[in-house]
């Protein structure tokens, strides 16, 4: 059996730590991708403070969706170079339910399909679920941007 690999979510995405809400990508195929997120006590402790018996914030859960959707779109658009690399900017969510939360020790797995993309804009859709497949967030519709690099420099001289 053949394993494929991904590249790191942060040579994608422009956070690094503690921003980075991903923590590997476990399947791509055009037009879907699946990420996976390990929850843990620290980065509860850092978030919410008192974390136990802790459950990762539901704003870190669609923070963390949001930025599979990213990974998905960054992996589909052709790489230009770290310094010309595109800026993500995401646009809005529509029709997010939380139905659950994960706790700390269990893992935060992301599907995200592309719905429909043009040159700036990309729409998607998906679901998480807990490792355990309980589903803890449905989005029905988040939009994210594509801008050129540097299209924000020198923005509001």
């Amino acid at each position: 059996m053949t394993t494929a690999t991904y590249p790191d979510p942060a040579d994608l995405l422009p956070y690094g730590h503690p921003a980075l809400q991903v923590d590997r990508i476990v399947r791509h195929e055009p037009g879907a991708l699946e990420a996976v997120k390990a929850v843990t006590y620290h980065e509860l402790d850092a978030h919410a403070g008192d974390s136990r018996p802790g459950r990762f914030p539901a704003s870190l859960t669609l923070e963390s969706f949001l930025q599979a959707c990213g990974l998905l779109l960054m992996r589909e658009t052709p790489d230009a170079g770290p310094d010309a690399r595109p800026l993500l900017i995401f646009g809005s969510a529509r029709g997010v339910r939380v139905t659950g939360a994960v706790r700390a020790g269990e893992l935060l797995v992301h599907s995200v399909e592309l719905v429909d993309r043009d040159e700036e804009t990309a729409t998607f859709t998906g679901v998480s679920r807990a490792g355990d497949g309980r589903t803890v967030l449905e989005v029905d519709r988040a939009i994210t941007l594509l801008r050129p690099a540097g299209s924000l420099d020198g923005a509001g001289s």
